[in-house]
């Protein structure tokens, strides 16, 4: 098994994008698949971390515990040409 998160419709690798969430104001990460195929799938990752917290990060080591949501966005199966 790799170390890159794998679409569990295809296989492939996913891509992830980081961005802030216009209402929470959260980081947000979103994983999503580019494979060759045709299935679809997204999850968005709630960091439950804010451009404010990382400001206040100023002890080296120090472990901060932030509740993180997950939310399946996208989710279709490659769609099947068997006849």
């Amino acid at each position: 098994m790799g170390r890159d998160p794998v679409c569990p419709e295809c296989g492939d690798p996913l891509s992830s994008i980081v961005d802030i969430d216009a209402k929470t104001k959260e980081i947000r990460v979103k994983l999503f698949c580019e494979g060759a195929g045709d299935d679809k799938y997204r999850v968005d990752l709630f960091t439950g971390i804010t451009n404010k917290d990382l400001k206040g990060f100023t002890e080296v080591g120090k472990v901060v515990t932030k509740e993180m949501k997950a939310k399946l966005v996208w989710r279709k199966a490659e769609p099947s040409y068997d006849e």
